[in-house]
């Protein structure tokens, strides 16, 4: 049965809400770039081990009730087949989930705007072989020009409803899937540690406001020691096959 998007606040229990910034960037799309795709460090999404003990700092300073982290694009076909924050979790025994999208959700939505992406891979296809057979950006040439500007247009459209998905309605989800996580968690005053994107604080605050849970905002601050990562970079790597 499809699961249906409903915000209500939560009947005599009380939430607050610990966000905490994502180590790196969670990006998301309808379908992710070939570039992207191809990103091999991208693909590994390794945590470092002082992420980890920054969360199990706030673990043991807020003793939260349940965790939970905004589900990073194609998490299914990671390389790595445990996840280091779930497994920390378990360790503490709390509740620990993914959120996102509902996947129905989300195929209904890519559906819709299966026709924008293929008539922009076709202006793209059509736009491509005129700069190959010409070898150079035609001038005084109105096909071409309208070609150019149609496919500008469907792809900033596009990209303005990836937007509106990739923020508010993914936050309205998200905050769904917190909120029932926090139903089945017993007790009355909770606290839940929510990691997720820096780009989605002001999205699910909004939001939290308006169902009567408190927040917190946590902001990591990235260094780089940068004598270590030379000193690295200088040693022989060996194969021994």
């Amino acid at each position: 049965m499809p699961k249906v998007l409903e915000l209500k606040p939560l009947k005599e229990k009380h939430l607050k809400l610990i966000m905490v910034e994502s180590e790196f960037p969670i990006d998301w799309w309808f379908e992710a770039p070939k570039k992207i795709k191809d990103d091999l460090v991208w693909n590994l999404h390794l945590i470092s081990k002082e992420y980890l003990q920054l969360i199990e700092d706030l673990i043991t300073k807020y003793k939260p009730d349940f965790g939970a982290e905004e589900k990073p694009t194609n998490w299914d076909e990671f390389t790595n087949s445990k996840n280091p924050l779930e497994e920390l979790f378990k360790t503490k025994s709390i509740p620990f989930k993914h959120v996102d999208i509902d996947e129905n959700a989300q195929d209904y939505l890519s559906t819709a705007l299966e026709e924008h992406r293929s008539t922009i891979q076709k202006l793209e296809d059509r736009i491509r072989g005129i700069l190959e057979k010409q070898g150079r950006v035609p001038e005084n040439d109105e096909l071409f020009q309208r070609l150019v500007l149609w496919k500008e247009y469907l792809q900033n459209d596009y990209d303005q409803q990836e937007n509106e998905v990739r923020y508010s309605v993914r936050e309205a989800w998200m905050m769904m899937n917190i909120l029932n996580l926090a139903k089945k968690v017993e007790g009355k005053n909770l606290k839940g540690l929510f990691i997720c994107d820096l780009r989605h604080f002001n999205g699910i605050e909004k939001l939290a406001t308006d169902l009567d849970v408190d927040t917190e905002k946590i902001k990591i601050k990235r260094t780089i020691k940068t004598e270590e990562v030379k000193e690295e970079l200088e040693k022989d790597i060996v194969l021994e096959l």
